[in-house]
């Protein structure tokens, strides 16, 4: 049962993601309490808590119309509940994008967006805020016809004039192009969905646990919510795409795989843990076929779908979620097995835990590796700091006066040479902060929203499909510019940050700081992923009115939405790496600092007499002793973090190995047991 499947895999993850949660908060407790690091350190410490308490797992099913898909998630998920939760039937029953969650904040109901939001010019992420767009229809979580019947609501839909169709910004069907587009009847009147998406908040096991399911619509539907597309399903851990078993992969199976899935031709991340289930095995028990005769079949048409999508035949699964359901609500196990749904269960299980837990380690080592080798130097060099004051004061033992001031004026020197070193970097703060402005403006959303105005306009005054071409292909030079002069920018702030420490490092031997360069080219790939992604744009052969509205409607929802999150990410990276960049050797110059201001406090004692020797050396052992010790707690705060990393990057290795299967593999390995 996935349940119990599902349930201890995430209960494993849970009880790893609190433990490297902990870690984090110890360390940052500790070096909060020996002074290690400053406030806007511990906000980055905040932001990974932040981030490992505020976690999910997605897992998005994806299918053309009538492959099985919500019939499929009411198996898979929700089977215990000994009736169809999601509607299920022939035709298209989910009518709009749907996620499945749960917040406790929130009340067990099904909100529904309006499809009228689509004149809104906002992103979803945004219209998710505003409440008051939202129908909300409530039902008691513990009665489970009130969750089924809540669930039909997602089904509506309503007919408009193909005049508002258009106003709503839909494609419709036409003649040249009969594959796209909701169909006109005899009354120019087209049946659109009522809403727009449906989130449902539902108090089940998995969805407590942090699990999030994502029920897409058909082809036409993801093309009409482009945003879904490039901002949810590209974000899922998992995906799992339905095929039925009788048709194999049609052509608006393949244009769906290849403009929404495929990493190689949609541009979307190839590492994405993907399925295919082959749906509806059922068909081909009709009592006349041998169960070799069935065997052969679906092993003929899992080798077929294998070289189409040009994926691993493994992650294929031939499956029957209808037999599977009704073996869960009558609880045949021998059915259930036939069925082969829980070979999916556990695929999904496998694919979902380390494709989630591999983004939480780069998350947690991108966010705290410097951190570390901050920390790490400063606790290093307190205890040098200590050693050589040590080393000072028991030169001193007899009191030589000479000695004393020889040692007076070196600390001094050394301290007054750092606070001219420090007045001459604070004028060139005021240079470095000038260049870190330009970074930052190179990436605001003013300017790009000033882009995005500009393509538009031009857009609309194109009047020839070559212009558009021109048009859109300028638009993608631009963003790829903007990055461009961002990276040599944050180039120059890197070499300019490396001589200002370099200086520091030779003239007062402070630590050797590593300067982390910041790393912008993640954003020019997935500039060039989202061109790729959306080049069917610039084919369009003849351009009529209609069309150049159509693809400015579309250009706008999907490429200049996705867009804004690039910028938007980029410029978050760049505005915490420009203020976290000199912390580690600012922080330590100024322990550097006190410390110099100690010995120096601690030699003129000594000189007035007003301290002897022997007693300064007794409070510097014990304070040695003491930086010892935190030494130590530090280092097993860290290997303990470092461990739960190194745990997780050895428990996703076994993944990472079937991910790349030798030549010579079976072509599919899940035999069905008829």
């Amino acid at each position: 049962m996935t349940e119990q499947i599902l349930n201890t895999e995430i209960e494993q993850y849970s009880e790893w993601r609190q433990s490297v949660s902990q870690a984090v908060q110890d360390l940052s407790t500790f070096l909060k309490a020996k002074n290690v690091t400053d406030l806007r350190t511990h906000h980055q410490f905040e932001n990974v808590l932040g981030a490992l308490a505020d976690d999910n797992l997605s897992v998005a099913f994806v299918a053309e119309f009538s492959r099985g898909k919500s019939e499929m998630i009411n198996t898979i998920f929700f089977g215990n509940y000994k009736k169809r939760i999601l509607p299920s039937g022939s035709g298209r029953t989910t009518m709009c994008p749907t996620e499945l969650m749960y917040d406790p904040n929130l009340p067990s109901s099904v909100r529904l967006l309006p499809i009228e939001s689509r004149k809104d010019e906002r992103a979803l992420f945004e219209l998710k805020k505003d409440r008051e767009l939202w129908h909300e229809i409530k039902f008691d979580a513990d009665d489970v016809d009130s969750v089924s019947d809540a669930m039909q609501g997602m089904t509506d839909n309503k007919l408009v004039s193909k005049a508002y169709a258009k106003e709503l910004k839909f494609d419709l069907l036409e003649e040249k192009n009969a594959e796209l587009g909701l169909p006109v009847n005899e009354y120019d009147e087209v049946e659109i969905p009522s809403w727009r998406h449906a989130i449902i908040n539902l108090p089940h096991p998995l969805l407590e646990q942090g699990l999030v399911i994502l029920d897409t619509p058909g082809l036409n539907a993801i093309g009409a919510e482009p945003e879904l597309t490039i901002n949810q399903l590209a974000t899922a851990h998992t995906v799992v795409f339905i095929l039925s078993l009788d048709t194999g992969v049609t052509a608006t199976d393949l244009e769906l795989w290849q403009q929404h899935l495929d990493g190689e031709k949609s541009g979307v991340d190839r590492n994405q843990r993907k399925l295919v289930a082959l749906n509806k095995i059922d068909a081909l028990w009709d009592g006349i076929r041998s169960d070799i005769e069935i065997q052969n079949e679906i092993d003929a048409q899992v080798r077929a779908t294998a070289k189409t999508l040009n994926l691993d035949p493994r992650n294929i699964f031939p499956v029957s979620a209808q037999k599977g359901l009704v073996a869960k609500l009558t609880e045949d196990d021998e059915l259930l097995a036939k069925s082969n749904i829980p070979a999916l269960e556990n695929a999904i299980a496998s694919k979902l835990i380390p494709e989630k837990r591999k983004i939480v380690v780069e998350k947690v080592r991108g966010a705290l590796e410097t951190i570390l080798e901050s920390a790490s130097s400063i606790m290093d060099n307190r205890l040098k700091d200590a050693d050589e004051h040590i080393a000072e004061l028991k030169q001193l033992s007899s009191k030589n006066t000479d000695v004393i001031s020889h040692i007076m004026l070196k600390v001094q020197g050394e301290k007054s040479s750092l606070e001219k070193d420090m007045q001459r970097y604070q004028a060139l703060r005021a240079v470095y902060s000038k260049e870190t402005t330009k970074l930052v403006q190179m990436l605001s959303g003013d300017r790009l929203e000033k882009l995005i105005a500009i393509t538009k306009h031009n857009m609309a005054r194109c009047a020839s499909s070559i212009t558009l071409q021109k048009t859109i292909s300028k638009f993608f030079e631009r963003l790829n510019y903007y990055l461009d002069s961002s990276i040599n920018q944050a180039n120059e702030i890197a070499a300019l940050s490396e001589n200002i420490t370099r200086d520091f490092e030779q003239d007062h031997g402070i630590a050797n700081f590593k300067v982390r360069r910041l790393r912008l080219e993640k954003f020019k790939q997935e500039v060039n992923r989202l061109e790729v992604k959306h080049r069917h744009l610039k084919d369009t052969r003849t351009l009529f009115f209609r069309e150049q509205m159509s693809i400015t409607n579309r250009f706008y929802d999907s490429v200049c939405q996705a867009a804004r999150k690039i910028f938007s990410q980029a410029l978050r990276d760049a505005t915490n790496w420009n203020n976290n960049l000199m912390v580690p050797m600012e922080t330590y110059v100024r322990e550097h600092h006190t410390q110099l201001r100690r010995r120096l406090e601690s030699v003129k004692r000594i000189h007035k007499a007003s301290d002897t020797v022997e007693q300064r050396l007794q409070e510097l052992t014990v304070m040695q002793s003491q930086l010892v010790e935190q030494h130590t707690q530090f280092t097993t705060y860290q290997t303990q973090l470092t461990g739960l990393i190194k745990e997780a990057e050895e428990q996703n290795k076994p993944n990472e190995k079937e991910e790349s299967p030798s030549a010579d593999i079976l072509y599919w390995d899940h035999k069905v047991n008829f």
